[in-house]
């Protein structure tokens, strides 16, 4: 069946292949653990800049959303919001801000009692 032929081989066709798709050799670790650390291609990091572009995306739909929800009620709440627009009181804390700073969106009087207005 050819399978006792592969036996131990694994750690050098891991090399092998990596060279062969264009990535960095993983790197083995043996001090208390064994560890390997494998290298992956940037593209698909969840720091490169293409998921930057969908994470603005979803932050400008957010804060559209969150917008004409404060346009159809001005004293909508932070509480109110979050689960219309399926987020997190947090997210909605953080979009607002960027847009306060950003000019579109000011807050009316006191956190208790004021309204948004859009600007």
């Amino acid at each position: 069946m050819g399978k006792v032929e592969r036996m131990g081989s694994g750690i050098e066709r891991m090399r092998v292949l990596m060279r062969e798709a264009g990535l960095k050799e993983p790197l083995f670790e043996i001090e208390n653990f064994f560890q390997v650390i494998f290298y992956r291609d940037p593209r698909y990091s969840l720091k490169t800049v293409g998921s930057q572009k969908i994470s603005q995306k979803t932050s400008q739909k957010t804060s559209q959303k969150i917008l004409e929800l404060m346009k159809n009620n001005p004293i909508i709440t932070i509480a109110e919001l979050a689960p219309v627009i399926g987020v997190s009181e947090r997210t909605v804390k953080y979009q607002i801000a960027n847009l306060k700073k950003s000019g579109l969106l000011k807050r009316v009087g006191p956190d208790k009692g004021g309204y948004w207005k859009i600007v």
